[in-house]
């Protein structure tokens, strides 16, 4: 190609690099300032400034005292600076991303040349990363969807028999005992039939942050359906799980829920199942709904499938619970009270 054609165009690529839309900058092998374009000293906040022979470091510094450019998480300059020269200049090519004090977003590319230069391209890619926090978030929400209910947002069915049968291996492991409590609240049809189910959802909702703010933080409650919901109370006896369901029982009659429906209160039926592995020495502190309780290991095998584990757990405590309910409801039983009649001589 014959060099005159190129000397033509020339003027048009240079006016073209400086009002293109990217932001654009070479700096020579010491990292100085060449040549930037409008759009860049835009991107980095040093639009009345002049950088052309300063060092690529004084631009970031400026940035910093200014508050403008990327957003530099960091207390002083010298460490920002010091990740920089850790990363820059180390390949011939890289692209990386930046995120801005004025919440936009660019994708930076570096390339060197065999003469020491480099030229820095950045490209705005605000409304891309926006879609993509957009899409991130909205994953989240279905992730959370899939996991909680929706009405109450505690744990919904799948994943409290999910988490179920995490606490049974990590319990059999541990050698420590577990009580699973299922709960019911007593005659419920009656309350959607005579108030509504818009007052039946939120007599829901209130057992729902009653027991809640009466658990343990590793405690997992969820609601299995219905005015169906389930207690998990790792490294509790069935014994001490019996006394803290009754206590939650007594606070609930003492509930004013006029703010729901004047003139109302209700109760729960509960049934209660426990895997002990270990013997427990345990004492009631009268003052909580929370037992203090002391774990004494004995040798066992862990080798029981979890999965069968958390049926019989299941299947118990439902039965104890329906027995519950043809007693009287309000009460508390356990799986072993239902048993127990079985084993009496005749």
């Amino acid at each position: 190609m014959d060099k005159k054609p190129l000397e033509l165009v020339y003027p048009f690529i240079t006016e073209a690099l400086r009002l293109s839309e990217n932001g654009l900058a070479v700096l020579d092998k010491h990292n100085h300032f060449i040549f930037y374009n409008n759009t860049f000293a835009k991107m980095f906040g040093f639009v009345d400034q002049d950088m052309v022979g300063k060092h690529f470091d004084d631009m970031m510094r400026f940035a910093f005292t200014h508050k403008q450019g990327p957003k530099i998480e960091h207390e002083t300059i010298e460490e920002w600076l010091e990740l920089i020269h850790a990363n820059q200049r180390k390949s011939a090519f890289r692209r990386f991303e930046v995120d801005l004090v004025d919440g936009s977003w660019l994708q930076l590319s570096e390339q060197v040349y065999h003469n020491g230069d480099m030229v820095i391209v950045c490209t705005d890619i605000t409304q891309l990363k926006q879609v993509e926090f957009a899409l991130r978030n909205a994953q989240t929400e279905l992730n959370r969807l899939a996991l909680t209910d929706e009405l109450t947002g505690i744990a919904n069915r799948r994943h409290f028999f999910q988490q179920l049968e995490h606490e049974i291996k990590r319990l059999s492991r541990l050698q420590l005992p577990l009580c699973l409590v299922m709960m019911d609240i007593d005659n419920f049809k009656l309350v959607n039939d005579r108030y509504g189910h818009q007052v039946g959802d939120k007599i829901l909702q209130h057992f729902t942050q009653f027991i809640s703010t009466r658990t343990r933080p590793y405690d997992i409650f969820g609601r299995l359906g219905g005015e169906e919901f389930a207690l998990l109370l790792p490294e509790t006896t069935v014994d001490t799980a019996q006394k803290i369901v009754m206590r939650m029982m007594s606070s609930l009659a003492n509930e004013d829920i006029s703010a729901i429906v004047a003139d109302f209160q209700y109760q729960f039926s509960a049934g209660v199942s426990a895997l002990t592995p270990v013997i427990i020495r345990h004492s009631i502190d009268n003052s909580t709904d929370i037992a203090d309780v002391e774990q004494v290991a004995l040798p066992i095998g862990t080798g029981s499938q979890c999965r069968s584990d958390a049926e019989k757990l299941v299947a118990e405590a439902d039965k104890a619970l329906y027995h519950a309910k043809t007693l009287g409801r309000n009460r508390a039983v356990i799986w072993d009270e239902v048993m127990l009649p079985r084993h009496k001589p005749s």
